[in-house]
């Protein structure tokens, strides 16, 4: 039981960074090992939760990293501002499923964990169509700009993906659990097949079940309905005329953020701003890069093994 509560106490030091507490059935579906039965793992977190030696304590059902008992009343409080922001994701999607070549709209970040506070972006991942990722990334850009001032504040888009292209190649503790809580306001089909694709994710969750409701049900209807002047724009621009202009839109996006940021190594320029024909992701603060570092620096304060990173 002594390496139960090492797992239990790593999977609560990874959502401790949010300060974001964890019911009985997310500690388990994010347990790093897979060795003993939920109804287990429920008794073993009653019992041990009450202990004065024990790394972690309980309040109204939520797991938390002793002392910060107060997380829990944070939890709740995003959860309840999470409502507010559902209802804003829904009505960003009603506009991107409306554009040229998106197939699918994702929720992402802390949204996707119902964790969102007035300070919290609305972010989004997108699949597109094989071969127009650049299209739909750049006419999405240059709206955001133009009616938006490109505020983070209404949606933030920083992971494209086309549909030819599903697997997510970065494979540690970070993407997995952005997989394994990703919502789609559009296409949850598409989503579920993305989902699929990347099965990889048990590796690091064993007891996660891909496709779990619990886990990917977005806070809002989702419509998959879709859009006939997406499907207008889309008929009139032709098949070659389209992947030319998608190529060289790709290029000039590579030649952007090298000038933009000369003093960076093309390996780290490269990761923060991966520009290829089926994946666009753009991250200028490294964001994963901090959240691995924090991890790991909690797991060595506790003792703990890095294992998957």
């Amino acid at each position: 039981m002594e390496e139960l509560k090492k797992n239990i106490t790593k999977t609560l030091l990874y959502y401790d960074i949010f300060s974001h507490p964890l019911k009985t059935d997310e500690i388990f579906s994010f347990l790093p090992r897979n060795s003993i039965a939920k109804k287990d793992v429920e008794n073993f977190l009653r019992e041990t939760a009450v202990k004065e030696t024990a790394p972690f304590a309980e309040k109204d059902g939520y797991y938390y990293i002793k002392p910060a008992q107060e997380n829990v009343t944070k939890r709740i409080e995003k959860e309840n501002y999470s409502l507010k922001m559902w209802k804003r994701a829904a009505l960003v999607t009603h506009l991107i499923k409306r554009f040229p070549f998106v197939r699918a709209v994702l929720v992402t970040g802390s949204l996707s964990k119902n964790s969102s506070d007035p300070t919290s972006d609305l972010d989004f991942m997108l699949i597109t169509a094989q071969n127009r990722l650049w299209i739909s990334r750049t006419l999405l850009m240059l709206f955001k700009k133009i009616f938006f001032l490109n505020s983070y504040k209404f949606f933030c888009i920083n992971y494209y993906i086309s549909e030819d292209n599903l697997v997510i190649t970065e494979r540690n503790i970070f993407t997995a659990t952005e997989i394994a809580t990703i919502k789609a306001t559009y296409n949850t089909e598409l989503l579920n097949e993305f989902i699929r694709q990347n099965d990889w994710v048990k590796e690091y969750f064993p007891n996660y079940v891909l496709c779990d409701p619990m886990l990917h049900s977005s806070g809002c209807k989702v419509n998959n309905r879709k859009s006939k002047i997406q499907r207008l724009i889309e008929f009139c621009i032709p098949g070659k005329i389209a992947a030319a202009i998608d190529r060289r839109l790709m290029c000039m996006t590579r030649e952007h953020w090298k000038k933009k940021y000369p003093q960076l190594p093309d390996s780290e320029r490269n990761h923060m701003f991966k520009s290829t024909e089926n994946v666009s992701k753009t991250h200028p603060g490294n964001m994963q890069k901090k959240i691995l570092g924090m991890y790991s620096q909690k797991l060595q304060e506790f003792n703990l093994e890095v294992g998957n990173d």
